[in-house]
């Protein structure tokens, strides 16, 4: 019968014998063990216990049986020595996955799992370079330079937690939960800190989707639960009041009526132009924002919207003052370069300042402080230009039902789209204008009747 090990001295070693166990399989034998003894006899007789017994191994108390020694041996001489592609290397990774010994691990390659975290996070929500963006567009979904640049901008927290050396293929899932927990110790909202981890767990499962990542860490972490601080309306008094007073800005009020009005959101005002203005309608049409320019709205459907005489009438002054004429494509809430409307901030400042100066009496809003405490006060009620478009909805919301409520806000879910197409009936415009009038007529003071 063969041997099944191999025993010797090795010179060097003081003088104690070593084994060779052979593996019945392949006849090769494995690395030298030492038997820590230094006759002969004695050494045969570590041997013979450890081929009955098992192989002690360096974990206190532990012995496993020579089979299983040859097994491991074979199958890390193997990993040592064998030719593995990059399919080869996976499967053993996920294999030992699975079993539960590793939770992911860096497969050596020059792709996106070796590159830099935040390196690549920043090139990965670079609107004119990402591969990310490009597949999107390519595959019909939307995505917008503004997301884009807002994710940027978050990618802050991750530089100052994770710094500038780790790699992508580096993050494990438990990191991810560690920097989830700092987030929240420092204070930050619920829905601020899954923006933040959005940020980087879209790229991850991306990767991951593509087979460039061997497993996605942010897989299976739990979102933060939380309410959103909820946005506070204007009672009908003070909305009355609050176009009463004396605006700055003439932009900033109709931009405000129209808002308040139609449920219009901000980039969507921002994006009319002369032509989207009707007899009785306003077309909704396009949006706009600061990096995305002219773009379609939110929901990427056009729509029209009741429009008030009254409302109308005030567009119309204000489209009579355009500085670059009455070309039906200049937009109405103009800016100081033609091919661009004014700020957002216009409409967001106009109203603080219009809520401010309903609050106080002509003497003190000369005052700076008590200026200062109503805009905390308005801030604090969370009143902001979004509140119109809640506004908006509270008031329609008994008059008409939400399918039609849904047709003048462009709130709509995809199945609703579907059930309910563009082609809306008049009826039902006809339904909503006059709800619209109910609501809002008694609010709007005509143009000649506003009070200083």
């Amino acid at each position: 019968m063969a041997r099944r090990f191999s025993l010797f001295r090795r010179s060097g070693c003081g003088g104690y014998y070593y084994v060779q166990l052979k593996d019945p399989a392949t006849g090769a034998f494995l690395p030298a063990k030492s038997t820590g003894k230094k006759d002969e006899s004695e050494a045969l007789l570590v041997v013979a216990d450890w081929l009955n017994n098992g192989v002690p191994q360096r974990r206190a108390n532990h012995r496993r049986n020579a089979c299983e020694v040859l097994t491991i041996e074979g199958i890390v001489q193997t990993l040592r020595t064998a030719e593995l592609t990059e399919y080869d290397t996976r499967r053993i990774v996920a294999a030992l996955r699975e079993r539960g010994v590793i939770e992911s691990a860096v497969i050596s390659q020059s792709g996106p799992a070796s590159e830099p975290l935040i390196s690549y996070l920043e090139h990965f929500w670079n609107y004119d370079e990402s591969e990310y963006v490009r597949e999107r567009i390519a595959y019909g979904h939307s995505i917008g330079r503004r997301h884009c640049a807002d994710s940027l901008n978050r990618l802050s927290h991750w530089r100052a937690h994770f710094g500038s050396e780790i790699t992508v293929g580096a993050v494990t899932r438990d990191m991810l939960r560690e920097f989830q927990l700092q987030l929240h110790a420092k204070g930050l909202a619920p829905k601020t800190i899954n923006l933040i981890m959005h940020s980087g767990g879209v790229a991850f499962s991306w990767l991951a989707g593509l087979g460039k990542l061997d497993t996605d860490p942010s897989a299976g972490l739990r979102k933060f639960a939380g309410k959103s601080k909820k946005r506070s309306v204007l009672t009908a008094t003070e909305a009355t009041r609050v176009f009463k007073v004396t605006w700055k800005d003439k932009r900033a009020r109709v931009g405000n009526l129209i808002a308040m009005t139609t449920g219009a959101r901000a980039g969507e005002i921002l994006a009319l132009r002369i032509g989207d203005v009707g007899t009785d309608r306003l077309h909704i049409r396009h949006s706009w924002s600061r990096d995305d320019k002219l773009k379609s709205t939110k929901t990427d459907e056009e729509r029209s919207v009741p429009l008030l005489p009254k409302v109308r009438s005030e567009l119309r002054e204000l489209i009579e003052s355009n500085p670059f004429g009455k070309n039906s494509e200049l937009f109405i809430f103009y800016g100081p370069d033609r091919s661009a409307p004014m700020s957002h901030n216009i409409l967001r400042r106009g109203l603080a300042e219009a809520l401010v100066d309903m609050t106080l009496n002509k003497r003190d809003r000369k005052k700076a402080s008590k200026r200062a405490e109503v805009r905390k006060q308005f801030a604090e009620r969370g009143v902001v230009f979004h509140s119109w478009r809640h506004y908006f909805a509270a008031n329609l919301a008994d008059r008409v039902e939400q399918r039609k409520l849904q047709l003048a806000t462009g709130h709509r879910s995809a199945a609703m789209a579907e059930h309910y197409s563009n082609h809306a009936a008049e009826a039902d415009f006809a339904d909503v204008s006059k709800a619209i009038g109910e609501a809002f007529s008694n609010i709007i003071p005509i143009p000649n009747d506003r009070a200083v």
